[in-house]
């Protein structure tokens, strides 16, 4: 009896043994998650729009000689900075001094001619008056003296044209800017036809900033413009650093035609580049603000990543959560503008999302709609 005693004992220890896992297992499994959720709603939200833009100075200007002669000198560095008047190369000027010479003695000559044509005008009038001469004669002096003054106005322009002769042997920048490496060194003959290009100036104070863009773009940006309290539509200039250049741009120029390839407008910035950072040719952004968009604005603390990115957590009306990729736009504070991946009057989960996992039921502390 004792033998058959110990079997019962044993089965009755199985049995209290089973139902103390089955008990642990009860304990281990995790009850509900308690979260927060926010209806979704969309806003009218400012989305900055980038476009890609690239650097041009304001007035290239090209610097030609302008008269024919030796190259006799060179006043400036390559590169450098250059203001407005400063004298850039100087071509001989000997040969237009002479011409200048000649022409005024040339106007002297024909100014003597046309004192001694009055003369005789007045000489030949008085005897004509008193009819010791006849009136072919008057005629003829009438004749000489009108030429002669045609001559005197000829000489006259003769002279002038050899003084802006000789003021084009120095050559001066237009404007202030910078000025590129030279394209004829001293000693060369210049020919303004064949070789009169010596160098070529950029002013980039403004600096001009071209970027296109698409049609529907286009559109925002007209309705900005027809804005009254947007009268200048200004824009963040993004550097290739990615850091913001200090001085805002403000758009200066819209193509009226449409690029029949692309489909796009091109647009210029004017931005102020007193200190020279930026130079023309280089690549950036441009970042338009005051573009208003519907978007959806949620907590920050109800994103979460994944090994496929950022999402947050879906609730229908079965109270099963789950996971939705979403684009996330720019930051307002302790909120996050979403640009895709959710639909309007949809349940996120706001808080209590640390502890949910996706497909499993959760259960509902408050139901908020977004503000």
């Amino acid at each position: 009896m004792m033998w058959k005693n110990e079997i019962i004992i044993g089965i009755l220890l199985v049995l209290l043994l089973s139902g103390c896992k089955e008990d642990t297992g009860k304990e281990k499994e995790n009850p509900p998650a308690v979260v927060s959720l926010m209806t979704l709603k969309k806003h009218a939200v400012e989305i900055p729009v980038e476009f890609s833009a690239i650097s041009v100075a304001s007035r290239p200007v090209q610097i030609r000689a302008r008269v024919e002669g030796y190259l006799q000198s060179r006043h400036y560095k390559e590169g450098s900075f250059v203001r407005a008047g400063q004298t850039l190369f100087t071509i001989d000027q000997k040969p237009f001094r002479l011409a200048l010479s000649s022409a005024e003695a040339a106007l002297d000559s024909e100014i003597g001619k046309k004192e001694n044509a009055a003369q005789n005008l007045k000489r030949v009038r008085n005897l004509f008056e008193q009819k010791a001469s006849g009136q072919q004669e008057l005629d003829a002096v009438i004749t000489a003296d009108r030429t002669q003054g045609s001559l005197v106005n000829q000489a006259k322009v003769a002279l002038e044209q050899a003084k802006l002769n000789l003021s084009y042997t120095t050559i001066s920048a237009p404007i202030s800017g910078f000025a590129d490496k030279v394209t004829q060194y001293e000693g060369s003959y210049i020919v303004p036809s064949q070789n009169g290009l010596l160098t070529t100036m950029y002013q980039t104070d403004p600096l001009y900033i071209d970027f296109s863009v698409n049609a529907s773009t286009m559109e925002t940006i007209n309705n900005l413009k027809s804005n009254p309290q947007s009268n200048e539509i200004m824009v963040d200039v993004i550097l290739s650093d990615g850091s913001i250049y200090p001085n805002k741009g403000k758009i200066s120029f819209i193509s009226p035609t449409v690029d029949s390839v692309t489909g796009t407008r091109m647009l210029r910035a004017e931005i102020v580049n007193s200190k020279g950072k930026l130079a023309p040719g280089e690549f950036m952004k441009i970042r338009i603000r005051g573009i208003n968009q519907e978007r959806f604005i949620i907590p920050d603390k109800a994103l979460m990543q994944g090994p496929k990115g950022t999402f947050v957590y879906v609730v229908g009306t079965n109270k099963i959560a789950e996971s939705r990729l979403v684009k996330v736009g720019n930051w307002i504070g302790h909120d996050v503008v979403i640009l895709e991946g959710l639909r309007e009057s949809e349940k996120i989960i706001s808080e209590g999302n640390a502890r949910v996992d996706a497909g499993k039921v959760v259960k509902i502390a408050t139901d908020q709609r977004a503000k």
